[in-house]
């Protein structure tokens, strides 16, 4: 884009908005879970969100805008399939056991190579993503942001706006990760994005003996928006994200303090929305 006169660029911007829009009809609802922060369980809760939306009964699709640190497919236990297109020349996205995926990361044969890509790159990445991908007719696309306010975010709050999305920050308890949540939800605020609520990862832990919690990161601070829920931590939950069977959780007929709460998010959610 950088030869392109402002004239070309901003006829191409509007072409890409057009295909956007057209791409993205049939999606009723968009959530968006962000974080502002790394590290503080964002993609295993959006990956976690989804999967509960699609137990609900509902069509879901995710996806993984994190283009630098794909997260999603591996939490999935997609990571060694591929996006392929149709005869149309549209993308389907990989099947995880009803819920759709949709990342970069399902491009690309060799996953261990980095793409440094710089903003303009990321953005078109996005939007062909956006734009290519055959969604059909979805009740919910979970969008998992990568960290921070940057090009990523941006572009998903602006081109997926026309959807009114729902957004869900995702946070650890203490001080200097509320600090980095709260310019999250500014963020949120600058760009007319609606948030449900906050939901605060890692928040105790439950000795399996005793029952008894320990605030192991200690206590977290008030960001000023609802509280959706306190997440434990939990060894079946990291065990499970890390081998890729997150969703063999989510299939069990007994629910962890972890999917008990994970479900109740998404019922506010939809109680939010109304059903589509």
């Amino acid at each position: 884009m950088a030869t392109l006169s402002p004239k070309e660029r901003a006829e191409l911007m509007k072409e890409l908005t057009s295909r956007v829009q057209n791409a993205i009809k049939n999606i009723h609802n968009v959530v968006i879970v962000m974080s502002g922060k790394g590290g503080v369980g964002k993609s295993i809760t959006s990956a976690s969100l989804a999967l509960a939306l699609n137990k609900l009964g509902f069509r879901v699709n995710i996806l993984d805008a994190d283009v630098h640190g794909p997260s999603i497919p591996w939490l999935l236990g997609v990571e060694h399939e591929r996006m392929i297109a149709d005869e149309d020349g549209r993308i389907l996205p990989v099947d995880a056991g009803g819920v759709g995926v949709v990342s970069v990361e399902l491009a690309m044969d060799r996953k261990e190579l980095p793409l440094i890509w710089r903003g303009p790159l990321k953005t078109r990445a996005i939007l062909d993503l956006l734009s290519m991908v055959k969604w059909g007719d979805l009740d919910y696309l979970v969008v998992d942001l990568p960290p921070g306010t940057g090009d990523e975010a941006q572009t998903v709050a602006r081109y997926l706006s026309s959807k009114r999305p729902l957004g869900v920050l995702v946070m650890t308890p203490g001080r200097m990760v509320s600090h980095i949540v709260v310019k999250a939800k500014n963020f949120a605020k600058i760009v007319g994005l609606d948030l449900l609520g906050v939901v605060v990862n890692m928040s105790y832990f439950r000795c399996p003996y005793c029952g008894r919690t320990t605030k192991v990161f200690g206590e977290f601070k008030d960001v000023g928006i609802e509280i959706l829920a306190e997440l434990p931590l939990d060894p079946e939950i990291s065990r499970a994200a890390d081998s890729g069977q997150l969703r063999e959780i989510f299939a069990k007929p007994e629910r962890s303090e972890w999917v008990s709460s994970i479900m109740k998010i998404a019922g506010k959610l939809v109680n939010a929305v109304g059903r589509p």
